[in-house]
Order: structure tokens, then sequence, then C-alpha cells
């Protein structure tokens, strides 16, 4: 395989014909208006399964939901909008209040939202934007849904992640917030860090509490051509890139594997990390920080308190992080 992990060398062992029935279960989907957040969703309802376009933006979400529908009848016919902010804790907590107020099982949660590289800017909670967006609203997002999860088990987590998490050199705490120091390109690839750490942090909680049917893995989707990456291209790395690039089909494969095959099951896989396409692999050394890890949730759980919102998890004793959590190290 090649270093990005993409393009003409991620030899397709997974194709939209092998995800199972769905009719029972129900997903939610982040980030799901375009990109392979959509293919993801439109996936997973074709298929029959109820599917939650968990997004920003109401009007181009239900665009998105009426054209999906009417191309997938007679299958598709639960799929709906639910709004959420990522960089807005409080849109978040009503998002999860409001969810479990419907008392719907949860079987897959495919935190698949982000942003990349943005200019610098801090989320309503005076968190910068990408680990806000990337991160701390998908951590919060997860923590409030848990019990839903486990109530609905055997269930799944997938974290998006990018290969990019290579180029971090840490999670910069004491950095986060200064203007000054905001490269977008490091905290993009630290935030992509962060939502591997999350991902084995929160599994090594569950196992400690024998909670071993609630499967939560990462993914790297591979260098998909949307909207967001080629913004971000001169012309001629758009060129170079193209020879690496999937389609974006092909850039959901992964997530959908991981969300739905019984592989998973079948070798009791919880915190790994899967690369384009459907494969097993192998994150950066940091990924596999625990003491990082920990460090992490607990620096993480101090921002959410300290935001308006910090009732977010005042109703979920699924996690006494007090007890699970050693003390951050320097």
């Amino acid at each position: 395989m090649c270093c990005l992990g993409c393009g003409a060398w991620a030899r397709s062992r997974f194709s939209f014909d092998d995800i199972p029935e769905l009719h029972s279960k129900v997903a939610i989907v982040t980030g799901a208006s375009s990109g392979i957040g959509l293919v993801t969703a439109r996936e997973l309802a074709r298929k029959g399964c109820h599917v939650i376009l968990a997004c920003r933006s109401r009007e181009k979400t239900l665009g998105v939901i009426h054209d999906m529908v009417k191309s997938l009848l007679p299958t598709a016919t639960q799929v709906e909008f639910m709004q959420v902010d990522l960089m807005d804790l409080s849109s978040v907590h009503a998002f999860v209040e409001a969810f479990r107020q419907r008392h719907l099982p949860l079987h897959m949660l495919i935190n698949n939202a982000g942003v990349m590289a943005p200019p610098f800017s801090l989320s309503v909670d005076g968190i910068e934007s990408q680990f806000a967006t990337n991160h701390v609203g998908h951590h919060a997002l997860t923590i409030g849904l848990l019990p839903v999860l486990e109530a609905s088990a055997p269930s799944r987590v997938v974290m998006v992640s990018s290969r990019a998490h290579v180029r971090a050199p840490g999670i910069d705490f004491a950095n986060m917030n200064n203007p000054h120091s905001y490269f977008s390109w490091n905290w993009y690839s630290q935030s992509k860090l962060a939502n591997i750490l999350f991902a084995r942090e929160l599994s090594r909680q569950l196992e400690v509490r024998n909670v071993m049917n609630v499967y939560i893995n990462v993914v790297h989707p591979g260098v998909v051509r949307t909207s967001t990456t080629t913004s971000h291209q001169h012309w001629l790395a758009t060129l170079v890139m193209s020879m690496f690039e999937l389609a974006i089909d092909d850039g959901a494969k992964t997530q959908l594997y991981v969300a739905t095959s019984d592989d998973i099951v079948t070798h009791n896989w919880h915190g790994e990390y899967f690369v384009p396409i459907a494969r097993l692999g192998t994150c950066d050394t940091l990924g596999h920080n625990a003491v990082l890890g920990r460090r992490l949730w607990a620096f993480t759980e101090a921002l959410i308190r300290e935001s308006t919102t910090s009732d977010v998890h005042d109703d979920c004793d699924c996690l006494p992080t007090a007890t699970l959590l050693p003390p951050p190290c320097a």
C-alpha cells in the first residue's frame, strides 16, 4: 500500500453489496449532508436502516434527504434530520437530550463531521474551531449517547480520523487556543490524533467495566476529492493528488465496513485503526500512547465542564471519569 493509503493502490475488498440488511437498526451520521458522510447515510438507508443525519444546516440537509428518499424508495423510508452544531456544546447537549427523549435504540454512531485547516477562530465555547468540531463536539456527543449505545448493544462507534494524524507531534494543550501559535495544518493533524486517542481511551474504559459489546474504532477514509480538500489545494497539488485520490463512494466504504461488517464482532476489534479500503491498519505510535490518551480525556472533560453546558453528562453515570482516569501527566 502507498504511504497515503489511497488511490490506485487501495484495492477494494468491500462493496456496498456487502452491507447487511439493516431494517431493525438505527444510525446517526454527523456531517451527512455532503461528501462521504452523505454516501454513508445513503448506503445505510438503501439497506433499510433508520438513518438520522446530524448536521448544522436544516435547509441543506432536508434537500439532501428529499433527493435521497426519492432515489431509494421503497427501501429508504426512515431518513431524517436532527440539528446539531459541533462547534457549540449547548447544541450537542440539546441533540443528545432530544434523541434520548425519543426512546429509540442506537446501533451505529458514525462521527464523520469535520473541518480542515480553516483560519483561526474560536467556537462558541472558546475552543479552537478544529479541535472543537473534530474532537470535543464528538467526545461530548458520544459520551452523551453512550447509555443508549450500551442499551442497544451490540453497537458501534466509528471515529473518522485521517492519515494526517502522523504529522502531529502531540497535543499542544498549552497553546490550543493561542492564535499566535496556530498553524492550521498542525492543528488539523492534532485533532485527528485526538480522534484516535479518544477511541482507544473510551475502549479502555469500557473494558474496565467489562462492556465488550460496544465496538469503538477509527478509520482513515483515504484522500477523497471533496469541496473541503480541493479548496485547500494549489493546482499542482491537485494534479499530483489526483494520482492518489479515491472516488467519493470508495472513500465511504471503510467507515461503512467498520459500522456494519460482522468482521468487527468476529475479530473482537476495539480501538483499532482501519485504512482504505476496509483494511486493518496501524496508526502512528502516538495513537497508542495511553498516558497521552488519558491526559487528553481529562483535558477535554475539563473543557466541557467549563462550558456553559456543563450538564451534558450530568445524567450519565456510565463513565465515572474521576475513578477511571489518573491525574494528567506533564
